[in-house]
């Protein structure tokens, strides 16, 4: 059995080391998004790839785009990654949220009627917790034009090896427990060829495009990236334009699992997760911040700045009653977005 690969502080280093630098070049935010400090980004974020080139362009001329699988329903991680969406967009930042229905049917074998109901929740959940899709784009896969007609014209540009190279790093940890095919699958190549269509199709109407996704898939852009640069004059799409990233932090799963999952029953607190059970597995996680799923939540939601976290990081380090207080007023809060779920 696959041993799962673990999303600690080594891991982001091995990270940085093994992709930073010179092809991937990831650093740490010095300076504002949408009226958000760098120490406040580099709290609520590990790093960004070519974040000044986004900034550099105009508002209007760029946009910030993240999407979710439809493999199950959203987990707590997920729902503070819609919620950095609305924080930014908030900031006047023009942003956009894909519903990956095609992205489950084909990447995850999902049933398609299945897949497109729980987009269509998704979508009603995203409203409730506050995006606006008349300023912003929130919209699924499926008869999407564009993004289609993208990734035809990329297929062109791509070699098998980058697929090969493009599996996430507990790809193996899932294959061996039948969440996803061992092998990169032409269903699997036509999932991430879309989802890296995606960010170019967004390019042929901006000037800048910043991709917001967990560290653990900084191989999707990197594929994206590797199509990109081998555009010539043959290729009906516009290159000319900035593609750029954000990477959150993950948050250690429940019961060893490597993270929050909605294939992985048990490894996440989701929008179906009771309140009584969202208060006992909150306090019961370790008084050390870097193993607590807990405290990495607190981190990723964007409801505390980095002088806040600061004080919970050693709160959760004494475990004594200022602790117990936050835990339970953060469960209350979780408690509050998850009743927003679509019954």
């Amino acid at each position: 059995m696959t041993e799962a690969v673990l999303f600690s502080e080594p891991y982001y280093r091995q990270v940085l080391a093994e992709f930073g630098y010179t092809p991937f070049d990831l650093r740490q935010f010095d300076f504002t998004l949408a009226g958000l400090d760098s120490v406040t980004l580099n709290a609520r974020y590990l790093c960004h790839h070519h974040g000044e080139q986004y900034l550099h362009v105009a508002p209007q001329r760029r946009i910030v785009t993240t999407g979710f699988g439809m493999s199950g329903v959203p987990h707590l991680a997920t729902v503070s990654h819609i919620l950095k969406m609305i924080e930014l967009q908030r900031g006047g930042e023009h942003c956009q949220i894909v519903l990956g229905d095609l992205d489950a049917y084909n990447g995850k074998a999902k049933p398609y009627t299945e897949v497109r109901e729980l987009a269509e929740r998704f979508r009603e959940y995203i409203l409730r917790l506050g995006f606006d899709d008349v300023t912003g784009i929130l919209r699924s896969q499926e008869g999407y034009r564009p993004a289609l007609e993208a990734m035809y014209l990329l297929g062109r540009y791509v070699e098998q090896v980058d697929f090969d190279i493009a599996e996430e790093d507990n790809h193996g940890y899932y294959a061996d427990r039948g969440l996803v095919d061992a092998t990169m699958t032409f269903r699997r190549a036509l999932s991430l060829s879309l989802m890296a269509a995606d960010f170019f199709a967004l390019g042929q109407d901006h000037d800048a495009v910043l991709v917001m996704l967990g560290v653990d898939e900084h191989r999707y852009v990197r594929f994206a990236q590797q199509a990109w640069g081998r555009l010539d004059e043959h290729v009906p799409l516009r290159s000319d334009f900035a593609l750029t990233a954000a990477y959150t932090r993950m948050v250690q799963g429940f019961g060893g699992h490597p993270k929050f999952s909605k294939s992985i029953p048990g490894s996440a607190l989701d929008v179906t997760t009771p309140p009584e059970e969202v208060h006992r597995l909150l306090a019961a996680e370790p008084p050390i911040p870097e193993e607590s799923a807990t405290y990495q939540l607190m981190c990723q939601v964007p409801r505390y700045d980095a002088g806040i976290l600061l004080d919970l990081h050693t709160h959760c380090l004494h475990a004594g009653p200022a602790w117990q207080r936050a835990v339970g007023e953060f469960a209350d809060y979780m408690i509050d977005m998850i009743s927003l779920w679509p019954r």
